[in-house]
C-alpha cells in the first residue's frame, strides 16, 4: 500500500494592494502640477505690485488672488505652495516605493506613507480654516489641493488596510499614532505661532524702513506719475490728511477684494486717509470708454451711490454696496435705501432722474481725462496706481505719502 507524499507548504503571498500605489502617485502628480500653478500666481502677485490679476480671480468672495497676497501665503519666508509641492514630491516617491518593495519595507512604506499624509490633510485643514475665518476668502486652487490632500490619505488607508498593518514593523498601533498624533498637533501649533499677526503698535514706518523692507515696492511706487486731480474743495486734504481717490465698480470683482483690503486700514488710521470715491462703471450703459456692457448693473448702482449720498449716506452706502455685489439689482438698490432708513420714495425719485446720473457722467469723464482704463485704480496724493495693491504696499504707500508731504512742509533755509 503506497502512501502519498505531503508537498511542502507553498509560501503566504503578500498582500495584494493592485492599483493603489499608482493611484497615489497620481495623485501627488496632481497635487504637484497644481502647486506649481499657485506658486507661478504668488510670484506673479510678488512681483508685480496690483497689476497682476489671475484666472481664478472670480469674486471678492472667491479669489486666489487675496488668500496668495496674504501674509498667511508664507511659512518662514517660503511660499506654503512650495513647501506643498515638496510635500508631494515625497508622497509620490512613498507611493513608489511600495511598488518596488514587499514583506516589512512595504509595510513600513505604508504606515509611513498613512502619517504623512495625515499630516498633510491636518496643515490642509488648517490653512482652509486661516482661508475661511480670518481672510474671508476662498481659493480655488486652493480648494482642489484639499481634495487631493483627502485622496491621498483615502488612498493611503486604503493601502494600509490592505496589508493588514496597522503600525510599522517593531512598532505597536499605540508607540506609532500617538507619537505620529502629537507630531501633527506640535506642527499646527507651529504654524500657529509663526503666522500670528504681529501687531506693529500705533509707529508708523519710515521711508527709509519701507526702502530697506521692500525696494522693489519703493522703486516701482515713487516711480509712478503724480497728476493733479481738480479735486473739489470738499474732497481736498484737510489738515495731515492723505487724500486717496479711487475710480473704481461696484459690480468689479477687483474693487470688492480692494474694499476688503482697504477697510481695515482705513479704520485703524494709523496714517489720516480721506477716500474719495469717483465711480467708473465698467459698463456701455454709461461709460463712453467700455465698448461693450459688461457689468449690467454697474450704472444704476453709481446712480445709487449718488442718490444715498444726496441724503447724506454716502459711506454707509458704499459699503453696502460692495458687500453685496452678487445682488445690485434695482429692487435690491432700494431696499438697501430703505435698510439704511433713506426717504424711500425721493431714493426711487433720484434713481430716475437725469440729476444722478449726470453726477455719474461727470466721474466717468474726468476718470478717462486723467487716464483711468481699468477698476480698481487710486490716486494717493495725486499717484496714479492702476490696480490694487497688497495691504501692506497700502500702508507703505501711505507713508511714503506723508513723509513727502512732511517734507515739503518744513521751511527752508535762507541765506542773509
Amino acid at each position: 500500500m503506497s502512501t502519498a507524499r505531503r508537498s511542502p507548504a507553498a509560501p503566504k503571498a503578500a498582500p495584494d494592494i493592485g492599483f493603489l500605489p499608482t493611484l497615489a502617485i497620481i495623485l501627488a502628480a496632481l497635487g504637484a502640477a497644481l502647486s506649481v500653478v499657485v506658486l507661478y500666481i504668488h510670484h506673479q502677485l510678488s512681483s508685480g505690485q496690483g497689476g497682476y490679476t489671475s484666472f481664478c480671480d472670480v469674486s471678492a468672495h472667491l479669489s486666489c488672488d487675496v488668500v496668495l497676497a496674504s501674509s498667511y501665503a508664507k511659512v518662514l519666508g517660503i511660499p506654503v505652495a512650495g513647501w506643498a509641492l515638496a510635500a508631494y514630491l515625497a508622497t509620490g516617491a512613498l507611493a513608489f516605493s511600495l511598488r518596488q518593495t514587499r514583506s516589512e519595507a512595504r509595510a513600513r512604506a505604508a504606515a509611513t506613507l498613512a502619517a504623512f499624509t495625515g499630516a498633510m490633510l491636518v496643515v490642509s485643514l488648517y490653512f482652509f480654516a486661516i482661508s475661511t475665518f480670518v481672510i474671508g476668502v476662498a481659493c480655488p486652487l486652493c480648494l482642489s489641493l484639499d481634495a487631493v490632500n483627502i485622496a491621498l490619505f483615502a488612498v493611503a488607508v486604503a493601502i494600509v488596510r490592505s496589508l493588514h498593518v496597522a503600525a510599522p514593523p517593531g512598532w505597536t498601533p499605540t508607540r506609532f499614532w500617538i507619537p505620529t498624533a502629537a507630531a501633527i498637533a506640535v506642527l499646527v501649533v507651529v504654524l500657529t505661532v509663526i503666522q500670528m499677526p504681529r501687531s506693529g503698535g500705533s509707529q508708523v514706518l519710515t521711508v527709509d524702513e519701507i526702502r530697506e523692507r521692500d525696494p522693489r515696492f519703493y522703486a516701482w511706487y515713487i516711480s509712478q506719475p503724480v497728476i493733479d486731480l481738480q479735486l473739489d474743495e470738499k474732497d481736498r486734504a484737510s489738515g495731515d490728511q492723505i487724500v486717496l481717490v479711487e475710480f473704481s465698480d461696484f459690480e468689479c470683482p477687483a474693487c470688492g477684494r480692494a474694499f476688503l483690503d482697504l477697510t481695515p486700514i482705513l479704520d485703524a488710521a494709523r496714517v489720516p486717509v480721506r477716500l474719495v470715491h469717483r465711480n467708473f462703471p465698467l459698463s456701455s450703459g454709461c461709460n463712453p470708454q467700455v465698448k461693450q456692457e459688461g457689468h449690467p448693473h454697474a450704472c444704476q448702482a453709481a446712480v445709487a451711490y449718488e442718490c444715498a449720498g444726496a441724503q447724506g449716506k454716502a459711506k454707509e452706502y458704499y459699503r453696502t454696496l460692495f458687500q453685496n455685489q452678487s445682488a445690485l439689482d434695482t429692487p435690491s438698490l432700494v431696499g438697501y435705501a430703505a435698510r439704511l432708513g433713506l426717504d424711500q420714495g425721493e431714493f426711487e425719485r433720484c434713481l430716475a432722474s437725469p440729476a444722478a446720473a449726470a453726477k455719474v457722467a461727470a466721474d466717468v469723464a474726468a476718470g478717462a481725462a486723467v487716464g483711468v482704463e481699468s477698476t480698481p485704480t487710486f490716486f494717493i496724493n495725486g499717484r496714479k496706481v492702476p490696480g490694487s495693491l497688497r495691504p501692506e504696499h497700502f500702508q507703505y504707500a501711505f507713508a511714503i505719502e506723508r513723509a513727502q508731504r512732511d517734507d515739503a512742509s518744513k521751511p527752508t533755509a535762507t541765506t542773509p
